[in-house]
């Protein structure tokens, strides 16, 4: 995961024109204290939202979890 990468898109990031919520729905997440105020903490350090940095979190993971299982399928394939 390239967390300069992500960082750099965050900057990027600009408001929607319409609240994606409303069409795509809303998923509650339970993050305990210490990790919800450590994710606060360098959301308001960095002047992003809080959504938009997990947001970009959860692509770049599935975006990485993806390109490796085509890989290993891949070299599956080629064996």
């Amino acid at each position: 995961m390239d967390i300069d990468a992500i960082e750099k898109k965050l900057e990027q990031t600009a408001k929607p024109k319409k609240s994606l919520s409303k069409q795509y729905g809303v998923m509650g997440l339970c993050l305990g204290q210490e990790l919800h105020s450590r994710l606060k903490n360098y959301a308001f350090k960095k002047n992003i939202k809080m959504a938009t940095l997990i947001k970009e979190l959860l692509v770049a993971y599935l975006d990485e979890k993806e390109s490796h299982d085509r890989q290993l399928k891949k070299e599956m394939d080629n064996t």
